[in-house]
């Protein structure tokens, strides 16, 4: 059985989500420098550009994004910058009023340098945003394995193939070397933090930091299937937390 990916958090309309987040914190004017940290094939960098900021994005130099972005057009590829290979951003100091991502702090595997390149390259007092799976989400979103965000064991990921579970690149693969890249994926590929631990990485380099679920359920509840069914209750304490814990983590946090 082969199981497409579950509603991405990247397919959400990003601009009016970080405008609406950053309502109470100064709003986000059009024609602001905002960099996509993490940008793939730069959907959100053009979803920002149409709404008249000056968007760029910046990713890891990996073969099979530069690959792609080989087949873009040059318009497409407007904007888009990888970083080097020690993760160091191609932008000067104080360059940009907003940073965000979606879905991409789970593949960071260690927070110390993108945290501290992204606080590098904002200007002082600017706000970045960040937006991935929880911890605990009952099916890991990449290897599909239930809560392979927090129990990685080689057996369960094993098992799980040997059901038949697969992801849409895993589809004409057996079970053998189907566990092997999951089980590979898991060591280098995902990497699911405590929230004490991701509060403590960005409280390094920025004055200010908070967890924003309920911000983010509002914002996006007319797009996400999800949100709109928390909308009327995500208010209520506990089902913020269990939307955190179980679902998924928005970070908030302020240049000094």
């Amino acid at each position: 059985m082969a199981i497409d990916a579950p509603e991405m958090l990247g397919n959400q309309a990003m601009t009016s989500a970080c405008r609406a987040i950053l309502a109470r914190h100064g709003g986000l004017a059009p024609g602001r420098r905002v960099l996509d940290f993490g940008c793939g094939s730069g959907r959100h960098v053009r979803e920002f550009a149409a709404e008249g900021y000056e968007a760029t994005g910046v990713d890891r130099p990996v073969e099979r994004l530069v690959a792609g972005w080989e087949e873009l057009s040059t318009d497409g590829r407007r904007n888009l910058h990888l970083s080097d290979a020690d993760g160091n951003f191609p932008f000067p100091a104080d360059s940009f009023d907003f940073c965000y991502s979606t879905s991409v702090f789970e593949h960071v595997m260690s927070y110390e340098k993108p945290i501290s390149e992204i606080a590098r390259v904002l200007k002082s007092g600017a706000w970045t945003l960040h937006v991935f799976p929880a911890r605990w989400r009952p099916v890991e979103p990449h290897i599909f394995t239930p809560f392979g965000g927090r129990f990685q064991h080689p057996a369960l990921i094993s098992l799980w193939a040997r059901l038949g579970i697969r992801n849409s690149f895993q589809r004409r693969l057996g079970a053998a070397e189907t566990a092997l890249r999951n089980i590979e994926y898991s060591r280098c590929g995902i990497n699911y933090p405590t929230k004490r631990e991701i509060s403590q990485a960005f409280g390094r380099h920025f004055s200010q930091v908070e967890f924003v679920e309920r911000d983010f359920v509002m914002a996006t509840r007319n797009v996400s299937r999800a949100s709109g069914l928390l909308a009327p209750v995500i208010s209520w304490s506990a089902v913020e937390s269990l939307y955190r814990g179980f679902h998924t983590r928005v970070v908030l946090a302020r240049k000094g």
